[in-house]
């Protein structure tokens, strides 16, 4: 009997996902994640030798049975750990065959970072479905003419008159439901998508750069047009590297501190 080539347990794993469903023990075992590690001991075993590309995109696609956006999230976690690095048009180069000692930044907790404080709250929300135009789907990180469904308002906290920020939240159609959520204005929405849906974000993204207040959100937020202004993008992506939900915060100067904490984290040389 020939020996168990590198990968093949991974592929029998995501075979048995596909029939076990929503199992707890699937769930603890994402589809982008068992990719992930399949390549990984397969260059630790040698089958792609440092040096060398691995497959592309579109092969890995049709090996695993995956979209292309999970098979880019198990390259994503790949070139993380620094064994892989990734240049548009010229594929992906293994660069290492163990994981070298490494820096991560690193935050407290998913909801620790994705949530406002508990005194702070959207004030007047209004909710509508919406078509991705260029300009929303280049912000999104979606194909023009998706469908979004958005609730906006500004987020006050008790005690303090000005508001801290206005916010747009886009979410799947599927479940614009959460409006009717009694505590839709003071709970994270993606805490109640789990709830009410059972849609967990895996893991999440944070994008945060200099911006101005536009002329639509500017008498909201008692601020001139034109205003410096601090953006903060949220990401909530599922196991299936599905981006279910992305939060757009609009804080003016002065309104509010964002604080984080970064924790070192060696590995060592295996």
């Amino acid at each position: 009997m020939s020996g168990t080539r590198p990968g093949d347990s991974a592929l029998a794993m995501l075979r048995e996902r596909g029939r076990a469903g929503g199992s707890q023990r699937v769930r603890a075992h994402p589809r982008y994640r068992v990719i992930a590690e399949c390549l990984l001991a397969e260059i630790a075993n040698g089958k792609h030798a440092v040096g060398n590309l691995l497959p592309t995109e579109i092969e890995l696609c049709k090996r695993f049975g995956a979209s292309r956006y999970t098979v880019r999230e198990a390259l994503r976690v790949i070139t993380e750990k620094g064994l892989v690095t990734r240049r548009p048009g010229a594929g992906s180069m293994v660069i290492a065959a163990a994981q070298p000692s490494v820096y991560r930044q690193t935050l407290n907790s998913l909801s620790e970072i994705l949530s406002y404080p508990s005194e702070t709250y959207r004030d007047g929300s209004t909710s509508a479905s919406v078509v991705a135009d260029g300009q929303l789907a280049t912000l999104l990180g979606c194909p023009l003419g998706a469908g979004w469904f958005r609730i906006s308002g500004v987020r006050r906290s008790a005690g303090i008159p000005l508001p801290l920020a206005w916010q747009d939240i886009y979410i799947l159609p599927r479940l614009a439901g959460v409006v009717r959520s009694p505590n839709l204005d003071r709970e994270p929405v993606y805490a109640q998508l789990e709830r009410m849906f059972g849609q967990t974000a895996e893991y999440a993204r944070l994008e945060l750069f200099p911006s101005r207040v536009s002329r639509k959100i500017a008498p909201a937020l008692a601020v001139k047009v034109g205003s410096p202004a601090i953006t903060i993008i949220r990401r909530y992506i599922d196991k299936d590297a599905c981006n279910f939900e992305t939060t757009v915060t609009i804080h003016p100067e002065g309104r509010f501190t964002y604080s984080m904490e970064f924790r070192r984290e060696l590995h060592a040389p295996r």
